[in-house]
């Protein structure tokens, strides 16, 4: 089945695939010989007809007969990597060294149309492989030979985007694959239920140990997956820093684009394994509406103006008794995902005193919510009137992860929707009668980080350089090490730092946790924090029952400066 559908997108792809080759052929014929457009266009041709009228049309017809699904997987792949040369070519007919323009243009033609191939190709990893590697190699080889700065760093960012690719393609590829075995798992548990009621309840328990299975890989692989995003955020960060020529920069400013869209379906998939760990800890207080509906104003109101539409917020001035960042976590899921469906008009936020309670609503007057999409909004990856997946629209975990939120908070999400009219997405709160209104801290424009050290300890040598690189940019004096016994012998020589940041992964038998406590009881209080992409329940519990914060990466650069920030005034990250 993973076969048929990677060929059924392979002949819905014409249309995309042939705008993007004639968006490379107009742009070239200002910088190229015409003879020489006209030759590679003429190839890439011949290799969609061949697809189109040799390849699809034995497909269609079942040819072979035998070992047809391993066949037409090895086929396809040699395919994409013959493709994979066509395109990465346009490097050396195309870009021009004299030429940034004609650079710039190649290098987003290939970005494009590799960006685009990905979806189709994560069901078959060697066809993904061989377009996706083959066409950056020729980009990376082009770029490198150029001379200047700038080309070297453009290969890089290349070469980091086609490792994000490649990453993002095989997890969509393990997605989609795992759902088409719980498809199939599913018909054989209908079957059985109308054989035997005691072989559905075996199917089902075989199904729920499926899913555990799947948290727990997840949990396992999390913290391979992150570290080189991790990395490579942090890389982007320092790249955005330099002084950089107008198309390096905003070459530079798509790929931290990405990165960002990266992060944020990373950060979707940890809160969504975290809430169903059971992890996720509470602080109950009292919160008045009025200040949680300013931060969620400052997080939306960007968003609201870059779509034209109105945001408005109505309070009575009432306080709840919630979780702040739960609750502000929904609200924002709430208001993204209504200005994300909104096409005119905008977007109420609203809390309304009811009782002992106290309702907070989220009106639109978006494109609405048919009634037999009601029961099936709030699950995961599910996009209603997204067929395309324009990503600008979301990855379809915001309301999962708001429903799954709200009932760790003892409240239940309702909604109430008419097509064509606007939707309403409400839930209530405990109404908090009295509360202390404390005044804010006053700014004072002081570098926190002025005469900081920090000391990290990471595995990863990607991390270290690209950590020590964005500190030092802060002014920040850091010192790195890879593991636990250069780090003791640090805190030993010199117990002066005013940060400790360390993985929890370390070389040889000792976790970061341990290393901590370790260097503690050599240099007194330290300001540590656990920096980690291990999803593993018991290491939260354990970092929490230290009483040492611990944080998931990726994180952020601004992230990364507020956390240190945070830790050098010995405030708690254990929440961060």
């Amino acid at each position: 089945e993973l076969i048929e559908t990677q060929y059924l997108q392979a002949r819905n792809n014409i249309l995309a695939e042939n705008t993007t080759l004639l968006f490379m052929a107009v742009t070239a014929l200002g910088h190229t010989a015409w003879r020489i457009v006209a030759l590679w266009l003429a190839t890439e041709i011949a290799t969609q007809v061949y697809r189109q009228f040799r390849m699809l049309n034995r497909f269609a017809r079942g040819v072979p007969a035998t070992n047809f699904a391993a066949y037409w997987a090895r086929h396809h792949a040699i395919y994409q990597t013959s493709i994979g040369l066509v395109w990465g070519a346009t490097m050396f007919l195309f870009a021009h060294e004299g030429d940034p323009v004609s650079v710039a243009m190649t290098v987003s033609g290939l970005v494009i149309i590799t960006s685009g191939a990905v979806p189709g190709l994560a069901y078959n990893p060697p066809a993904l492989f061989g377009f996706v590697i083959t066409t950056y190699a020729l980009m990376v080889i082009r770029l490198l030979g150029f001379a200047g700065g700038d080309y070297r760093i453009l290969a890089a960012a290349v070469a980091a985007y086609a490792f994000v690719l490649v990453l993002m393609g095989r997890l969509q590829g393990s997605t989609v694959a795992a759902g088409v075995r719980i498809r199939f798992e599913n018909v054989e548990l209908v079957d059985a239920l109308r054989a035997q009621t005691d072989v559905a309840i075996a199917a089902r328990a075989a199904a729920e140990a499926a899913s555990i299975a799947k948290s727990q890989f997840l949990a396992a692989a999390s913290h391979d997956l992150r570290q080189p995003l991790y990395a490579l955020g942090l890389f982007s960060g320092t790249l955005q820093s330099l002084d950089l020529p107008d198309e390096a920069r905003t070459i530079v400013g798509h790929v931290q684009t990405n990165i960002d869209a990266l992060e944020g379906l990373f950060s979707g998939l940890l809160d969504i394994s975290r809430l169903e760990a059971g992890v996720v800890a509470t602080k109950i207080e009292a919160i008045a509406t009025d200040e949680l509906f300013d931060r969620i104003d400052h997080y939306l109101r960007p968003m609201a103006d870059e779509f034209g539409l109105t945001l408005r917020f109505r309070s009575d001035g009432s306080a709840v008794l919630s979780d702040s960042a739960l609750l502000e976590q929904i609200l924002i899921n709430f208001g993204a995902n209504a200005l994300r469906n909104t096409v005119r008009g905008g977007v109420l936020i609203a809390a309304r005193r009811r009782g002992a309670s106290v309702r907070l609503e989220v009106w639109d007057t978006g494109v609405g919510i048919a009634a037999d999409d009601l029961a099936r909004i709030f699950d995961d990856f599910i996009q209603v009137g997204n067929p395309e997946r324009n990503r600008r629209k979301g990855m379809g975990l915001g309301l999962a992860i708001a429903r799954r939120s709200a009932r760790l908070l003892g409240g239940e999400i309702g909604v109430v929707s008419r097509v064509g009219r606007g939707s309403v997405f409400h839930m209530a709160q405990p109404l908090a009668a009295a509360y202390l209104v404390t005044a804010r801290d006053v700014a004072v424009a002081v570098d926190p980080l002025a005469g900081v050290r920090v000391l990290v300890v990471d595995d990863d040598p990607e991390v270290r350089e690209a950590i020590a690189m964005l500190l030092r940019q802060w002014h920040v004096a850091v010192d790195v090490v890879g593991g636990a016994d250069e780090a003791l012998a640090r805190i030993a020589a010199d117990s002066g730092y005013t940060v400790v940041l360390s993985d929890y992964r370390l070389p040889g038998a000792m976790t970061g946790l341990e290393l901590v406590a370790r260097m503690t009881a050599i240099a007194g209080q330290l300001n540590a924090c656990i920096v980690t992409g291990d999803l593993d329940p018991g290491v939260i519990a354990a970092a929490a029952s230290a009483g040492i914060g611990l944080i998931h990466k990726p994180v952020q650069p601004a992230r990364l400066r507020a956390l240190i920030a945070h830790l050098a005034t010995g405030a708690d990250a254990t929440r961060g």
